[in-house]
């Protein structure tokens, strides 16, 4: 497995990676994953990350949650079934405060506020997706969070119109909470459906135009041959008939 390790870690320096990296059956320890992270921070070709189920503690997550920090291309991070705690949650709202290229995160079934004996991280996390502008995914599932985030998300949801799928179950929210947000979550795709659809009617517009122009071109072109077609043999037709006349002209002299 070394083997693999460095040959995964080569891919990320030379930015030849597959556009998602899974890195199940590696072990990680916190040396590695920090060597992990700080390829992934520098690389430009790896969009999706899978580090799921490694048995990651909070300054693992902390070290992964900073490759948002300089990295513009990673679009998704899976990293459910760790152990990751407040201070992962903490530095996730660090950096998604001016991340503006992380669509899907998925932090299912880790320890985010410790069994709600330190819930700071989460707020923090929670006051970044006010601003956020760019996540349309979030996995908090099985977290044991408690009702007072559940609140929290609440006060989210009705500022941010970006995040559309938001998997929170296995928590302890209240019923009141849960519908107040399934119904901004209803709102914000229906939004998210409605500019797709916008982009898509553009695009087809665009296209069309860029047909109708092309059209034009080849009409024009068409037209430009044909053209040029009739003057060359009009062109010939006149050198035939002077040729003709010269000959008939040295024949009568003869």
């Amino acid at each position: 497995m070394p083997g693999l390790m460095y040959l995964n870690f080569m891919k990320l320096q030379t930015n030849t990676t597959m556009k998602e990296m899974t890195f199940s059956g590696l072990e990680f320890n916190i040396s590695k994953t920090r060597m992990l992270a700080y390829y992934i921070s520098v690389n430009t070709s790896l969009c999706s990350v899978h580090l799921a189920r490694r048995s990651l503690g909070d300054d693992a997550g902390e070290t992964l949650a900073l490759i948002l920090k300089d990295n513009k291309v990673i679009r998704k991070m899976e990293l459910e079934g760790n152990m990751f705690g407040t201070r992962t949650a903490a530095q996730f709202g660090k950096q998604l405060v001016n991340n503006k290229t992380l669509r899907y995160l998925d932090l299912d079934s880790n320890t985010l506020t410790q069994d709600n004996e330190d819930t700071k991280g989460m707020i923090m996390l929670c006051e970044a997706l006010k601003k956020n502008k760019s996540l349309i995914s979030l996995n908090i599932a099985n977290n044991k969070l408690d009702a007072e985030i559940g609140k929290e998300f609440k006060s989210v949801l009705e500022i941010n119109e970006t995040l559309i799928d938001f998997e929170f179950g296995f928590n302890y929210f209240h019923l009141k909470e849960v519908r107040i947000i399934q119904e901004y979550l209803r709102r914000n795709k229906a939004k998210y459906d409605k500019a797709r659809l916008r982009e898509w009617k553009e695009r087809k517009f665009m296209r069309g135009e860029d047909e109708a122009l092309q059209n034009k071109y080849l009409k024009e072109q068409t037209q430009n041959e044909k053209k040029r077609l009739e003057l060359e043999t009009k062109e010939m037709r006149e050198a035939e008939i002077e040729q003709k006349w010269k000959k008939m002209v040295m024949e009568e002299e003869i």
